[in-house]
């Protein structure tokens, strides 16, 4: 079985480690072999959070250099800080958000990051998941509106669906929190699928 290596990445406090939980017992619920690893040394302080998800034939939970499959950012800048990972054929959701590092004189502007992802001819997508967020119930959702966007793409259809998500949010969540996040996965699923792809 083909491996599919999807990288998530963000600051800390976006919910990072939650979407490659929910990625990974996504698969293993369909009985597909899933590894992840975690780095998240500043998490607490707003530093950079990495989670690499592989699913399939898979004995690393490392994913190689430009091996990605996808790369959702929930943070533009950490898209830019890990883009070694990606290569022509990568799709890379990216939240419409920067949230300015608080020892940070300088950072580029949006324009400039998507400036950067064009020139280097990547094939990429820019979702507004913190409205999407707040139009599910909570800005704290985004991520999950990321994963929907993440699952709508098909890079991982071989393995899971978007109907093996909500079963697992169904399994993590509950009331309210169950009710918002759902609604999450599709706003972010939609989103994904009513937008074009910029691709080279």
């Amino acid at each position: 079985m083909k491996s599919k290596n999807i990288l998530l990445v963000g600051v800390g406090g976006q919910g990072i480690l939650t979407m490659g939980r929910i990625l990974a017992s996504s698969a293993i619920r369909r009985g597909i072999k899933a590894l992840t690893s975690e780095i998240h040394g500043m998490a607490q302080r707003g530093g950079s959070v990495v989670v690499h998800v592989r699913m399939g034939d898979v004995e690393s939970p490392l994913i190689g250099t430009g091996m990605a499959d996808a790369i959702v950012g929930l943070e533009m800048m950490e898209v830019l800080r890990y883009i070694q990972y990606a290569n022509r054929k990568s799709i890379l959701i990216v939240n419409d958000r920067i949230i300015r590092p608080p020892t940070a004189k300088t950072i580029p502007t949006k324009s400039q990051i998507i400036t950067e992802l064009e020139r280097l001819k990547l094939k990429y997508i820019v979702v507004d998941a913190l409205n999407l967020a707040l139009k599910a119930g909570s800005e704290i959702s985004e991520n999950i509106v990321l994963l929907g966007s993440l699952i709508a793409t098909e890079t991982l259809s071989e393995y899971i669906e978007i109907t093996d998500l909500e079963n697992t949010l169904k399994e993590t969540f509950k009331g309210k929190a169950l009710e918002v996040n759902l609604k999450a996965l599709k706003y972010g699923y939609e989103a994904y699928k009513q937008h074009v792809v910029r691709e080279y």
